[in-house]
């Protein structure tokens, strides 16, 4: 009887550890924890990923922050920096071979399967690389670019941080898990600003379907993601792994504003509603700002030592973050003018003689023409004399002439000197 009230207590001992909840925490810093993550805006949306921002393309303004600055894993977002650096490293006509390395990385698509020694173009290599999100391409182009995935991923670090990334590390090319590869939702959308340079990247996350070509294979593709649904979105970016969760970098454009929203630790189901709701409230911050008014402004443009009075060509009113506008600087800058036109044209009135830069966060967002208000000749300099035209062959000639006198007068001393001497001889 005592051995079985024994039994029975510690089977009720065992019951109770496996029923009582436990937590168990990573150490680090990046990814979900609750204690280290803010409360929800109380202004905004109600978005449910963990970590999510939204900024202004133009300025980098941020509209929507939700743990804005919160370090989290980018998964395959990470293909946007790579995609990047591949248009500022390489030529349209360049070629990229597939490895048997790169060929071991983890499937990320089946629509296409590659072979050790395959190649691919760059357009090809960047459309593969954005519709189907391609671990094996990512690998190929950092292979080609970097000599290996470490110097590439030291190029990725560098370039990112030019960006305006400054508290990210990147050790892959293609986002797969490693712990010390990490970013933020703002330093994701800075990378992301870096691709309006390059239009054929925003057509490639923009590409639902197309038809690709390598050395050994056509193969028609397609994007599988959902974001194209979105009326307003020019572009995007999508990623996945058990750590990262779901994450996405999306463009939408309206009413000509452009603005980037980034969400990362989110649920599937949550992750498009979040975005339509971060881009409705972002697209509500723009307010219309004068920051050049044509008729207040004024400057004198100094030609030749003469003052031209001159006007700025239209006003410049900008869609910014509302108060934002007394925060832009402006500079102007005389246009570089020929001298010999403008003695024998002049200025007209209306001509381009300068420009007014309009920047913000160390970024020129708008320019503006500065015009001449008047007609203005200049009088050619009038010479008292007439100056010998100064060339290589006249410093020759003069150089030789010198010389000449010199030798001349040394002969005519020796030859004076030595009559002298014969003349005091005779004296004596």
């Amino acid at each position: 009887m005592v051995n079985l009230k024994k039994i029975l207590a510690f089977i009720t001992v065992i019951c109770l550890f496996f029923l009582t909840p436990m937590t168990l925490r990573a150490e680090t810093n990046i990814g979900v924890n609750p204690e280290q993550v803010a409360p929800p805006p109380k202004e905004g949306p109600n978005v449910f990923s963990q970590f999510a921002t939204t900024i202004d393309a133009k300025t980098g303004d941020i509209l929507y922050d939700k743990n804005a600055h919160h370090r989290a894993f980018p998964a395959s977002m990470t293909k946007v920096l790579t995609a990047i650096l591949l248009m500022e490293h390489t030529k349209p006509e360049d070629q990229f071979t597939f490895s048997q390395l790169a060929l071991d990385q983890e499937k990320s698509n089946y629509q296409i399967e590659f072979q050790p020694g395959e190649t691919i173009n760059r357009n090809t290599a960047l459309m593969i690389l954005m519709v189907l999100s391609a671990n094996d391409v990512s690998y190929a182009i950092a292979e080609r670019i970097g000599g290996s995935v470490e110097n590439f991923a030291n190029m990725m670090n560098e370039r990112a941080k030019q960006l305006g990334a400054t508290d990210s590390h990147f050790v892959t090319p293609n986002g797969l898990h490693d712990p010390n590869h990490y970013t933020t939702p703002y330093d994701m959308a800075m990378i992301t600003r870096g691709v309006q340079k390059y239009p054929e990247i925003l057509q490639a996350m923009n590409t639902k379907r197309t038809t690709v070509t390598t050395s050994r294979q056509t193969v028609s593709i397609f994007n599988k993601s959902t974001y194209f649904e979105n009326p307003y979105s020019i572009g995007g970016k999508t990623g996945f792994t058990n750590e990262a969760r779901n994450t996405l970098v999306l463009l939408n454009e309206k009413d000509g504003n452009l603005i980037i929203n980034v969400v990362m630790a989110s649920q599937r189901p949550e992750i498009y509603e979040d975005l339509k709701q971060m881009a409705d409230y972002s697209f509500g911050q723009f307010v219309k700002q004068t920051v050049l008014d044509k008729h207040s402004w004024h400057q004198k443009t100094t030609y030749l030592n003469k003052d031209i009075d001159s006007e700025l060509e239209k006003s410049a009113e900008l869609m910014l973050k509302k108060d934002e506008g007394k925060n832009v600087k402006t500079t102007f800058r005389a246009a570089s003018l020929d001298k010999d036109s403008l003695y024998h044209k002049g200025i007209h009135r209306g001509e381009v003689v300068g420009a007014v830069d309009i920047t913000k966060n160390n970024q020129t967002i708008a320019t503006v023409n500065v015009l001449s208000k008047e007609d203005v000749t200049f009088a050619m300099p009038k010479k008292d004399t007439i100056e010998p035209e100064v060339n290589e062959s006249n410093v020759k000639i003069i150089s030789i002439g010198i010389g000449a006198a010199i030798l001349f007068g040394a002969i005519l001393f020796v030859v004076l000197r030595r009559n002298t001497k014969g003349m005091k001889s005779e004296e004596k």
